[in-house]
């Protein structure tokens, strides 16, 4: 979260265990900040790998609309905050999470977004189980303060529209 980061989630090469592979192919996922220079990046890897021979290039997919923050003086804000302290009696602290969503689209329209979730289950995390796991949970009870907190929260929201 305070760096660009490069984790190597996909790699393969050969085809049998006696044979030196000719070639190898590596994905890498690449979380970018939202100011950074992505051409200038890719020159930076260029520069580590520092070998002619290996492509530095980004793969095909969608990029990712960045620059446009969350505010926390929005009326939206206001309402998680006033939400939380109610249904979990604790203050309502800003982070930035390492994960993509579709939020940046919306936020490039101008919208004001927020990701929130359901609280972690400290018993199942430390197995293992959280999102994107592959047993990806919550307790029951966890889920219906969620939906209570979420509920006061987007009626709290739709009072404010048109006003």
């Amino acid at each position: 979260m305070l760096r660009t980061t490069l984790s190597p989630n996909m790699v393969s090469g050969g085809y049998r265990i006696n044979v030196i592979p000719s070639d190898a192919l590596a994905t890498f996922d690449t979380r970018i900040l939202p100011d950074e220079n992505l051409q200038a990046f890719l020159e930076q890897v260029r520069k580590v790998v520092n070998d002619p021979s290996v492509e530095v290039r980004l793969a095909k997919r969608n990029l990712r609309p960045g620059g446009v923050e969350a505010r926390i003086d929005s009326d939206v804000f206001r309402a998680l905050e006033s939400s939380a302290k109610t249904h979990y009696n604790v203050p309502t602290l800003p982070t930035m999470g390492t994960g993509a969503t579709d939020m940046a689209f919306l936020r490039a329209k101008g919208m004001q977004c927020y990701g929130v979730g359901p609280a972690i289950d400290m018993e199942d995390a430390a197995k293992g189980f959280a999102a994107h796991s592959d047993q990806e949970r919550i307790l029951v009870n966890e889920l219906n303060q969620f939906l209570r907190f979420y509920w006061d929260a987007v009626t709290a929201i739709a009072g404010k529209v048109g006003k």
